[in-house]
């Protein structure tokens, strides 16, 4: 909700023309032009869904910019400014996380290259991978080690299958191009580190040490790191499988194929397959307003906006007030913890209390034994075995509202 305080959405405006500004720079530095290539992170949203993918790569979408924020100021349109201010500073919290990441790794002496690019082909299709980080040492037995960077408003008990894609893909051409000149870096000033270097010539050249000339020679792992405003947790490891790379590479060359598709007339963008049924991820999509899942009739009568309003402001309030009992039970588990008593309950006059440790839930990514089965028995024979084994619950009702 925006302030009452003229120069209080003064501020605001100004620091989100600034993060528009900065988010575009930094994007330019470290991705270049996104139209140019498939990376891994337009693979990740493929395997979520095709149509937003082939949208990203097209450039469609709402993209606000920094004459966009001063238009809306000129307008006195203050909830758009906002709107847009707490979309950036999701954005960009990864961007600052890394930098403070990347500060940690060097402050313990750790060989770490930031942002190093993978830049290779598949079918002629032009393919990028980055690499938040790539950590390398050589003694007592060469290792790397890649780590993703999300920024998350809560840590997730398990990953988006997007995420895990993302990784795979990286784990997969950085064996794959092990010795090819496809790897370079540079800083975070946009200055040329080294350009299409080996990765064995890469690690020479920066850390001054031999490497192995063939990546079986060295332990790889990769690792998901996910940060919240006071949380971490890293999930691992995982390590190049060429089922996975497949599944990439198949991706990409869906998403290029068709983004051409689209601009060349040939196809058009509600003909792209699309995520069906609820996904978590639709509310921040840049192309829902024209998904074919979200078409419907319009009601005029404006009894339903308040009713889908007040819903709206209700949920955002138990989102609040779910925030502050998770922060309240964090300072009675940390007490409890400081305590020094062991799974004993403690009492006061009216409750007891006790922490407890409990085991994570184990779950089946469907998505990757989709893939795995593909690649092992074709798509039809694949579909039929996941068909034969898959059961469903009851149906029922849930209720969607997204704000236009």
């Amino acid at each position: 909700m925006r302030s009452m305080n003229r120069k209080a959405d003064t501020l605001l405006a100004q620091l989100a023309k600034g993060l528009l500004k900065h988010g575009a720079h930094e994007t330019q530095i470290q991705l270049g032009d996104r139209s140019q290539y498939v990376g891994m992170s337009d693979v990740g949203k493929g395997v979520e869904c095709m149509r937003a993918a082939v949208a990203g790569k097209l450039g469609l979408g709402q993209h606000a910019t920094e004459q966009t924020v001063v238009d809306w100021y000129q307008q006195d349109k203050f909830d758009q400014i906002y709107n847009t201010l707490k979309k950036q500073l999701v954005l960009q919290r990864g961007h600052w996380l890394e930098s403070g990441i990347a500060n940690a790794f060097q402050a313990n002496g750790a060989n770490t290259f930031c942002q190093l690019e993978i830049a290779t082909q598949h079918k002629g299709i032009p393919i990028k991978a980055h690499l938040d980080f790539a950590l390398v040492w050589g003694w007592p037995q060469p290792t790397v080690r890649i780590l993703e960077l999300k920024s998350t408003e809560r840590i997730p008990g398990s990953l988006y299958t997007a995420y895990e894609t993302q990784l795979y893909g990286q784990l997969g051409f950085l064996v794959e191009c092990w010795n090819l000149p496809v790897f370079s870096m540079w800083d975070e000033h946009g200055v040329l580190v080294f350009e299409k270097l080996t990765f064995s010539q890469a690690v020479k050249k920066v850390f001054g040490f031999p490497f192995p000339e063939k990546s079986s020679s060295v332990d790889i792992e990769g690792w998901v790191l996910c940060l919240a405003m006071s949380e971490a947790k890293a999930f691992g490891p995982y390590r190049p499988s060429g089922v996975m790379l497949k599944a990439v590479k198949n991706t990409a060359e869906k998403i290029w194929k068709g983004a051409q598709a689209v601009q060349e007339g040939k196809a058009f963008l509600k003909d792209i397959s699309y995520c069906h049924g609820f996904h978590p991820l639709c509310d921040y999509c840049e192309h829902a307003c024209s998904c074919p899942k979200f078409e419907g009739e319009v009601l005029v009568d404006t009894a339903y906006d308040d009713e889908l309003m007040l819903v709206a402001v209700l949920k955002d309030e138990k989102r609040g007030l779910e925030k502050k009992i998770s922060a309240k039970e964090e300072r009675i588990k940390a007490f409890y913890n400081q305590s020094g008593v062991d799974s004993q309950w403690l009492k006061t006059a009216h409750y007891r209390f006790k922490n407890t440790r409990q085991e994570g839930r184990k779950t089946l990514d469907m998505t990757k034994l989709e893939f795995a089965l593909i690649n092992e028995v074709g798509e039809q024979k694949a579909q039929e075995l996941l068909v034969a084994v898959t059961k469903y619950g009851q149906p029922f009702e849930r209720l969607h509202i997204a704000k236009i």
